[in-house]
């Protein structure tokens, strides 16, 4: 007879209790049932376990718990971000399991219904995964931290992969851990920040100098198989890191990467504009380009262009005529002649535009003289004559002379340029002295064997000022014959055939004053023509009806009309009235011929008689100057 043990099933598991008690009860009916006799029977007995359940086990495709990705010394996982496991499992009994990262090899606790937890609790546990169905992949992940007392502040930090079930009502789980393979394997790296305590510059600096800037900063991490990690230092113009370079605004620097004190430089271009210019420092490391955070990181030391004190070439000066090229060509009679020049090459090592694109030489002066006075008698106000010294410095004051200094906006081509040119226009008054000629004829300039100079001076922007820089060559300031005579009339008045007027001299109508109003000393030459009724037709030549030239007669003062000297017909004679050069710009110098006038007997036509006397101005002999 076959006999079937008997069991009871609760909740889907076969209580062992109920199964053992079957049993007995049949091993009791064998012995009651066994015959009497040398006859055996042979009977079957059915078996019956009922298996607990059993722990999840590691799955393909991992074989294990892997860092997704790997966290490496090649591939350090910065601060604040993540740090990632991933695992497959399977649980025979198809209950959930729990992927649980440990920080060390310990046991892990199972929890009925529930999550495990690390041996030695929560503060051996790096992470654990929620309740994850059997067969698909838990991925966890722990999100790094920094700062005093974190859990991550170490480099390289083991960590044992545990899973577990949640079997309500005997949880297991797997006593083999896992740590990964290859560089995804046990422990995962942290790589920190960098400090950064120090950010200096060795300027201020001079256009083309260099700048050096210097970091303090240095990485706790070891991944190189130094004392410390690398570090990197930008420095930016703009507050605009993008975290691997400097943003639109531009570099100033980057330097090689260094274990504690990372430097880099700059050369200065020449030009280069003066003034202070944004520099802002930062600092990564060589994985990933960590960033220093707080510290020095993103602060602006500003770098500094020393201003630089503007020069102009003595080649550079020129004095220059109205039209630009020649010499020095007086016009104005008694008065002014304006559109000479000076013009000059200022330079400035800070370019000749600012960082602004404004102007950076802002003045401009120049002195005009002759050489025989030197520019150094020739700079002050005070010092101005109109004969020979036109300072710069005098048309601030009120006299009577004014220079204006401009640059010529084309010639500046920007900040990579230098050079500017400036242009002084100025006036020069008809007493300037002359210094053409050879000194061969008598009639030559008094200054022959000189010439004019200029000299010129510079200010930028920051009043620093160029000395004051005299020409290497000059120019000739050409003989200017110029002069005025005080009436165009001569009035004898009546007069008796046979008589003449007395003393030459003695009525202020018969007198001609001749100035001189240019810049040289004069002499006349005088002519005349026969004066009869018809004039200016021509006079008949008769002695009843023409006062002939001769009966004119000139002098320099009051005498006798028999004493004056006989005017002659064209060409007329050389009259030396010596009148020297005019040396104030308000009055001219002058001097006076007197005339007079005998009417012949033989006259005997009676009326009005006119004629006409020529009077010109010559250069006399500058001895009388």
């Amino acid at each position: 007879m076959t006999l079937k043990n008997s069991h009871t099933t609760i909740g889907g598991k076969i209580t062992i209790a109920t199964t053992l008690l079957g049993v007995c009860l049949i091993m009791l009916g064998v012995v009651i049932d066994v015959p009497r006799g040398n006859v055996a029977l042979a009977n079957n007995a059915t078996t019956s376990v009922t298996v607990l359940n059993t722990p999840p086990q590691w799955n393909s495709p991992y074989g294990d718990a892997q860092e997704a990705p790997g966290s490496s010394t090649s591939t350090p996982t910065n601060v604040s971000q993540n740090v990632t496991w991933r695992a497959n499992v399977t649980d025979s009994s198809g209950d959930n399991y729990y992927l649980l990262i440990c920080k060390a090899l310990s046991a892990p606790t199972p929890v009925n219904g529930g999550a495990p937890e690390c041996g030695g609790g929560v503060s051996n546990r790096w992470i654990r995964s929620a309740s994850t169905l059997s067969g698909a992949t838990s991925t966890v992940a722990t999100t790094t931290t920094e700062g005093t007392g974190s859990q991550f502040s170490a480099e390289f930090n083991d960590w044992y992969a545990y899973i577990c079930d949640g079997n309500a009502v005997n949880a297991a789980c797997n006593p083999t851990p896992k740590s990964g393979s290859g560089t995804t394997s046990s422990p995962f790296v942290v790589n920190h920040r960098p400090t950064f305590t120090l950010f200096v510059n060795d300027s201020p600096t001079n256009p083309g100098g260099t700048v050096n800037w210097y970091a303090t900063s240095s990485d706790p991490d070891t991944y190189q198989g130094a004392d410390t990690d690398t570090v990197e230092l930008f420095v930016c113009k703009a507050a605009d890191f993008t975290g691997t370079a400097c943003g639109a605004g531009g570099t100033w620097g980057v330097s090689p990467f260094a274990t504690a004190t990372p430097t880099t430089t700059v050369v200065l271009p020449n030009p280069d504009p003066d003034g202070t210019f944004a520099a802002y420092g930062y600092v990564i490391d060589a994985h990933g380009g960590l960033a220093a955070l707080g510290g020095m990181q993103g602060t602006n030391r500003s770098l500094i262009v020393n201003n630089m004190t503007p020069t102009i070439a003595a080649a550079s000066i020129s004095l220059l005529d109205t039209d630009g090229s020649g010499n020095l060509i007086l016009t104005g009679i008694a008065t002014q002649t304006p559109g000479f020049s000076v013009q000059y090459t200022v330079s400035d090592q800070n370019s000749c535009q600012t960082a602004s694109s404004t102007n950076e030489i802002v003045f401009g002066l120049t002195d005009v003289y002759r050489s025989g006075i030197t520019s150094a008698f020739c700079d002050k106000s005070q010092w101005y004559n109109a004969n020979n010294c036109y300072p710069g410095a005098a048309a601030t004051t009120s006299i009577a002379w004014n220079v204006t200094c401009t640059a010529s906006p084309a010639s500046c081509l920007g900040t990579g340029d230098s050079d500017v040119i400036w242009n002084c226009t100025f006036p020069l008054w008809y007493v300037a002295d002359a210094t053409d000629g050879t000194g061969g004829p008598a009639t030559d300039p008094t200054y022959w064997a000189q010439n004019w100079l200029a000299s010129a001076q510079a200010a930028d922007n920051n009043f620093a000022t160029s000395s004051l820089v005299d020409a290497s060559s000059g120019n000739e300031l050409t003989s200017f014959l110029a002069y005025s005579v005080s009436t165009t009339t001569i009035a004898y008045g009546g007069l008796q055939p046979g008589n003449d007027s007395g003393t030459v001299g003695n009525s202020s109508l018969n007198r001609t004053d001749m100035y001189a109003a240019g810049n040289l000393g004069l002499d006349e030459t005088l002519y005349g023509a026969d004066m009869c009724i018809g004039y200016p037709a021509a006079c008949s030549g008769l002695p009843t009806d023409t006062i002939v030239v001769a009966n004119q007669r000139y002098a320099t003062s009051s005498i006798a009309y028999a004493s004056a000297v006989s005017l002659l017909a064209n060409p007329g004679a050389t009259f030396a009235v010596h009148i020297e050069k005019s040396t104030t710009t308000a009055t001219q110098a002058y001097k006076t011929t007197h005339w007079g006038i005998a009417v012949p007997g033989t006259i005997t036509v009676s009326g009005d008689y006119l004629g006409q006397n020529t009077i010109l101005g010559i250069t006399s002999d500058r001895t009388y100057w």
